[in-house]
Order: C-alpha cells, then structure tokens, then sequence
C-alpha cells in the first residue's frame, strides 16, 4: 500500500515540474493536459475510485460538477470586472453635499 502511494506521489511531483515546463514555454494546452492527468492519478491512485462502491463514485462526480461549476463562476469575476477611476468622480469633494458651494466671483 504505501508503495502505491509514493509511487502515486512521485508521478505527481513529476506532473508538477513537467507543468511548470510547459507553463514556462507559454503552452496552454499543456498545462491543461497535465492537471487532466493529475486528476485522473489522484481519483484512480489515491481514491482507487474504480473499487469504490456505486453510491462513493456518484457523490465524486457530483464533487467534481461542482468544482467545475465554482471554478467557472470564479474566472467569470475576472472576465467582468471592470476598473473605475475612484479618486476622479467618486471621492471627489464637488459632489460632497456636506462642503460649501464655492462663493468665488
């Protein structure tokens, strides 16, 4: 058993340092690739998911929707996020209903 695991922990760290690699180079697919397969490792190394009984792998895969689903909605915030200037019409003095109007002639 433990030798499952260190084997299973050392084709992770390998994964890893291919995906820094690949980041590296600038390749999205890759890192893409490599994270598929790091999944896959750690739900049939790990999880020995195909032994798992029915009701364990229903409740995986619901995991893994819902994780898709929050990781979308997160990068959606990125994607929509707009950038306003805060010191030029929100924090400025002239639309302050507590100062004085300006009295110059």
């Amino acid at each position: 058993m433990m030798v499952r695991v260190l084997s299973c922990w050392v084709v992770l760290l390998m994964l890893l340092a291919v995906e820094l690699l690949v980041a590296a180079a600038g390749s999205g697919w890759g890192i893409g690739a490599c994270a598929g397969m790091m999944a896959l490792l750690i739900a049939y190394g790990f999880m020995r998911i195909t032994r798992a009984p029915a009701l364990a792998f229903i409740f995986a895969i619901g995991g893994l929707f819902w994780l898709s689903i929050l990781l979308a909605l997160g990068s959606l915030d990125s994607f929509t996020r707009t950038n306003f200037p805060v010191g030029d019409t929100l924090s400025s003095t002239a639309h302050d209903p507590r100062t004085p109007p300006d009295t110059a002639p």
